[in-house]
Formats: structure tokens, C-alpha cells, sequence
């Protein structure tokens, strides 16, 4: 049976620092998982000519990682609801089991048993955000736009370390090397967030809901978030943009090295600037989006988006566009951090944090399923140059959208506590 349950901020009930250092570890682990998850952007070029791969393989590649990864979030996510206080177990699990998918991409000899490691990879990794998410959304019910885009800020860390380290890392050794480095490194992660959720004391392993109730009570609270446009909107916002975001980091690379003979390091570069602004850029985009509300933000993100897209089009070489590159980092993630924080707060009280996230993550997988296969296409028909077009168009898209997002989201939270 479904208990309404307003928000509380917890951050009282126990020792600052503890709480410090098991949030930070958290949201820092997040670094390792868009490491390797951005860095294999700048191993594709070398396993796409090492292999010999057309670009719709090449979009394949990426097709299995993303949709992997939103099937296993999304059944993640409902299995992170029925089982809250083992939330801590799930995130060591998702670190761990990542190192050991990229391990195996690195040992296999052939494209479709790559494919095969990749999604075990995809999915392993993915399996984190559910219970991230859902556990820094309940201690910090006040500052959850904050906090989420705290969160993502963090992986733009690793988005923008990742294609760097990678890019330097093919100079000296292979990328199959590269891809087998992921395991000891995973591993300690485990370990150290283990030991922080331990620290957190009883605050953060007794966050969250221990009522009983049936898979189908938990699916039909779900399933009344979707009467009226408020989840709905939100999930095709979030779709859109993810298309139109992924087709930019996995093409722009393929663009650069292929198109204009750029050198794995410097295609490092431009995919950490794709990513590094955003660190900075996030989290005060999500704390404006607590104080002045989620659609105003998303709205004027989605049209500036349009416009540096429209001018990629124009400039879509040399300093210009490496500028340009680098202004799309500042937003570029922001909006699906503010959707995330968005849809937790229309679940506020029916103990659904997981499932919303895992929801997101499954909705923005088959939007994305799509977009590696058809850029590929049309890659192969109009050369790789065709992706500032691509993801223009999508941005646009995606701006109309966001004008019919319904405003005062965040209110809902507030009409609940």
C-alpha cells in the first residue's frame, strides 16, 4: 500500500563530516563510471580501424552500450524500490561489475563478442544511478537539483579526464590494454564506497522506506504518475535531448579523425571540452532550477543548444569550432540532470526515486537506441559532417517540447511535505 511521505531533510540527524564524506564519495565514484564510459568514445576511432568497421557498425557498437545500460537501469530501478536499505551493496556491485565488462572487451578477439562485453558493460555501469540517485534525492530533499547536478558534474569530470587519458594512453600503449585497466581500478572504487556508506552510520543505510508492498502496488503508483502531461513531457524532453547529445559525442570524434585527420590526442581534447565545462556549468544550473523552477531553466537550455548547434553547422572547423565545442559543454548535460531531478519530485512520498530514474534511463535508452543506427546511415550516405545537422534539428525539437513542460514542477514537493 502506497504511504505518503513528505520530504525531510535529514541532514541534522547525524555528524556533518560523516555525511560529508559519504556523499562526496558517492557523487566522486561517479568520476570512474563516465571515465571509462567517455574514454571509449576516443577508443572507438582505434577499434573502427583496427577492425576495419563501416560506420553503422560503429553505430551499433554504441546502440548495444546505450540500450543495455537502460534496460538494466530501468529493471534496476524497480528493484532499487523494493529493496532500499541494500542500496549500499548495489552501488559497490555496479562499480565492480563494470570493471569486469570492460576487462572482457579488452580480451575478446572479435566485433561481436565486443559487442556482447560491451553490453554486459553498458549495463553493469548503468545499474548505478538508480541507487546514486535516489539515495542522495532522500538526504537532500531541499537541494535535490543541487545534489543531482552535484552528481552529474562529477561524471562530467570523468567525461572530460576520460578522452584525455584515453587519447594519451593510445599513444603508448593499445586500446585493448586500456579497456583491461578498468578492473583494478573499479575495484578499489567498490571497496572505498563500501567503506563510506559503512561510515554514514545508520542516516544513509536506513534511508528510505521499509513497508511491504506488492510488485503490483509499486507499478500502479507508477503507473498514476502518467495521468496528465507532467511525466510524459518530461520524458520525451529528456529523450530528445539525449539523442541529439550522444549523436555529438560519438560522431564528433569520428568526424574529426576521419574527416579532418586529427590525431587521437586532439580528438581527446575536443570530447573533454564537449564535457569539462559542464562541470562548473551543472550544478548552478541545478541551483537555479531549486530556486526559480525546472521548465524556465530547461526551456532557455534546449534554445541555447539550437543556436551553438546551428552555428557548428557554419564553423564546423578549426578554432571556431573548437569554441563552439567548448560552449556546448557548459549545458550540455544540465537538462538531464534536471529532468531526473524533475520526475523525483512529481514521485515525492510513494517511495519511487529508483523507478523514476530507472524510467528516465529507460525512455532516454530507446530514444537513443535509435540515433547511433540512423546517424550511422546517414553518415554513410553524407559523411560524417552530417551530425552538427543531426543534433541541430533535435535540439530545436526539443525546445518546442520543452515550452509545453507544465511550470512549478518542483511544487509538487512542496505541496507534499
Amino acid at each position: 500500500m502506497e504511504q505518503a511521505r513528505g520530504p525531510v531533510d535529514p541532514v541534522e540527524g547525524a555528524p556533518r563530516r560523516k555525511d560529508t564524506f559519504t556523499s562526496s564519495t558517492i557523487i566522486g565514484a561517479h568520476i570512474l563510471q563516465h571515465l571509462y564510459g567517455n574514454g571509449f568514445l576516443v577508443l572507438l576511432p582505434a577499434i573502427y580501424s583496427g577492425m576495419g568497421l563501416v560506420p553503422i557498425q560503429a553505430g551499433l557498437i554504441e546502440l548495444v552500450r546505450r540500450l543495455s545500460g537502460g534496460v538494466a537501469t530501468m529493471g534496476g530501478g524497480v528493484i532499487v524500490d523494493r529493496m532500499q536499505r541494500r542500496r549500499g551493496p548495489m552501488l559497490v556491485g555496479a562499480l565492480a561489475l563494470m570493471g569486469v565488462g570492460y576487462l572482457i572487451v579488452g580480451l575478446v578477439p572479435s566485433y561481436y563478442l565486443i559487442l556482447i562485453a560491451v553490453g554486459f558493460a553498458g549495463a553493469a555501469g548503468s545499474l548505478w544511478h538508480p541507487p546514486a540517485l535516489s539515495l542522495l534525492s532522500q538526504r537532500f530533499p531541499s537541494r535535490r537539483g543541487f545534489v543531482i547536478s552535484l552528481h552529474r558534474s562529477a561524471g562530467s569530470i570523468g567525461d572530460s579526464v576520460g578522452p584525455l587519458v584515453a587519447g594519451a594512453l593510445l599513444l603508448v600503449i593499445s586500446w585493448q590494454l586500456t579497456l583491461q585497466l578498468a578492473f583494478p581500478l573499479t575495484f578499489a572504487a567498490a571497496i572505498l564506497v563500501w567503506v563510506a556508506i559503512r561510515h554514514g552510520g545508520e542516516a544513509w543505510r536506513r534511508l528510505g522506506t521499509s513497508e511491504k508492498r506488492t510488485l503490483v502496488d509499486q507499478m500502479r503508483s507508477l503507473g498514476g504518475l502518467f495521468h496528465g502531461w507532467s511525466l510524459t513531457s518530461l520524458l520525451v524532453v529528456a529523450g530528445v535531448r539525449g539523442m541529439a547529445d550522444r549523436s555529438l559525442l560519438l560522431f564528433l570524434p569520428l568526424y574529426l579523425g576521419e574527416e579532418r585527420g586529427m590525431g587521437s590526442f586532439l580528438i581527446g581534447v575536443h570530447v573533454a571540452l564537449l564535457t569539462t565545462l559542464a562541470i562548473v556549468g551543472g550544478p548552478a544550473i541545478g541551483w537555479l532550477s531549486d530556486r526559480i523552477g525546472r521548465k524556465p531553466i530547461i526551456v532557455v537550455n534546449m534554445a541555447i543548444s539550437t543556436g551553438i548547434g546551428f552555428l557548428m553547422i557554419m564553423f564546423d572547423q578549426g578554432a571556431a569550432l573548437t569554441v563552439l565545442v567548448a560552449g556546448m559543454g557548459f549545458i550540455m548535460f544540465s537538462v538531464n540532470s534536471l529532468t531526473q531531478a524533475g520526475a523525483i519530485d512529481l514521485a515525492e512520498g510513494r517511495g519511487l526515486e529508483g523507478s523514476m530514474i530507472g524510467l528516465l534511463w529507460g525512455s532516454n535508452a530507446a530514444f537513443g537506441a535509435i540515433s547511433p543506427l540512423l546517424m550511422g546511415a546517414l553518415a554513410g550516405w553524407f559523411g560524417f559532417q552530417i551530425v552538427f545537422l543531426y543534433a541541430t534539428v533535435l535540439y530545436a525539437v526539443g525546445t518546442l517540447i520543452s515550452l509545453t513542460l507544465p511550470a512549478g514542477i518542483e511544487r509538487t514537493r512542496r505541496g507534499n511535505a
